[in-house]
């Protein structure tokens, strides 16, 4: 890759690495903001769902900002919002005698501006690049994608030994100078600014077919499942390990590994697997663990059960990202991936405030009541589920494919 080429992509996978960092950096200093600014586990909840909900609306509409006013801008823009907002809830805590209301408002900045970076990074690497050059540039993308949701715990907790406020200036202090080049040095392709509404509209009419639906269930669960179990290790190793903020945000970090090394495998397992067997067979893991965790949390099990939360969401994650990407129609691929990236962060909002509200009847209930409606969800997507309704002929499995005559 040439180095101008590289600047560019370099520059494109920061801005993807820096916007993952939103919510799973502050795990491993949950306890001691708690402890400092004197708020409950729902509180910390709530910090959480702030940044999702936001994300899971403009993820909707972003494509519709990207076409009116183009993608670099609206990237631009974003990463800018997305450093405000975690200056704002830096300064509130160093400055405000009460300063949740103000971190409350700086997180939401956070949200907004952290919705678009990631997909629309993805469409100006189709826009810039060509062939062999995009293919390498996304798998950049992916990887950096990849690293911050595993680095991000063991750097919150890497900065949470110094001071943990000062997680919220590492933000700005990224998001800026990388808003600063990308407008610099990304130059978008001129392109017709009109919105097409009609191909908004065929993007979301998709989701009336039932198995599109039930994929975008998978994909909601899948994340809520992961992101709550994470949540919930912040506080859980809290109160039972007396380990540093460092060692913490290593072990927060471990299904996030799990999940990353088993995407790794994700062509190998789709060579030998049908979609709906993948999506089902990394639900049925995910759920089950989720399940046994209730029980087993306070036992040498417990290890185990959490790489095998990473490894259900890796196994299923690559399956939802195929069928997500899998239209007839190319000019609403883009528009039906954003949608599945809501279903995604509104699993991350909901996700955090559900465990806590849980997390009053004890460990057990919690984990046995979510995993058991995970196990639900599980058997009707493999019961329900119609590769050939979505699926484009040449992504079926034999025994699925339409007879020909």
């Amino acid at each position: 890759m040439k180095a101008d080429s590289a600047l560019k992509v370099g520059i494109l996978s920061l801005s993807n690495y820096i916007t993952v960092l939103v919510n799973t950096i502050l795990f491993p200093v949950f306890p001691a903001m708690a402890r400092d600014l004197g708020i409950n586990l729902t509180d910390l909840a709530i910090l959480v769902g702030i940044v999702s909900f936001p994300a899971a609306v403009i993820n909707l509409f972003g494509g519709v900002l990207a076409d009116r006013f183009g993608r670099k801008l609206v990237m631009v823009v974003s990463l800018f919002i997305y450093g405000l907002g975690g200056l704002v809830a830096g300064l509130a805590i160093l400055f405000v005698a009460k300063p949740y209301p103000l971190l409350l408002v700086g997180r939401f900045l956070q949200g907004l501006g952290s919705a678009t970076p990631m997909f629309l990074s993805v469409a100006l690497v189709g826009d810039i690049f060509q062939s062999i050059e995009r293919s390498k540039a996304v798998g950049f993308l992916e990887t950096a994608n990849g690293l911050g949701k595993v680095s991000s715990p063991v750097l919150g907790g890497a900065i949470g030994l110094l001071a943990w406020q000062a997680i919220f200036f590492l933000y700005p202090l990224v998001a800026i100078p990388v808003a600063v080049a990308t407008w610099v040095y990304i130059k978008e392709p001129k392109h017709d600014k009109s919105v097409e509404w009609d191909k908004h509209k065929e993007a979301f009419l998709l989701f009336t077919n039932r198995s599109r639906l039930l994929s975008l269930v998978a994909a909601f669960l899948v994340i809520f499942l992961l992101i709550g179990t994470m949540f919930w290790m912040s506080d859980f190793l809290g109160a039972k390990l007396e380990v540093n903020k460092l060692l913490r945000g290593v072990i927060i970090a471990l299904p996030a590994v799990a999940m990353m090394l088993t995407t790794l495998a994700a062509g190998y397992i789709s060579q030998r697997l049908h979609p709906r067997i993948i999506i089902a067979l990394g639900m049925l893991l995910l759920a089950g663990s989720a399940v046994l965790l209730g029980f087993f949390f306070n036992a040498l099990l417990f290890w185990p059960l959490i790489v095998l939360v990473g490894i259900g969401a890796g196994i299923t994650l690559p399956a939802i990202d195929t069928v997500s990407t899998s239209v007839k129609s190319k000019d609403i691929r883009g528009l039906t991936t954003t949608i599945y990236g809501s279903a995604r962060s509104l699993g991350g909002a909901l996700s955090p405030i559900t465990f806590s509200f849980l997390l009053h009847y004890g460990n057990r209930l919690t984990f046995a009541s979510l995993g058991a409606a995970g196990l639900a969800l599980t058997v009707i997507f493999y019961l329900l589920f119609r590769e050939k309704d979505i699926l484009p002929e040449e992504l079926l499995p034999d025994d699925a494919a339409p007879e020909q005559g």
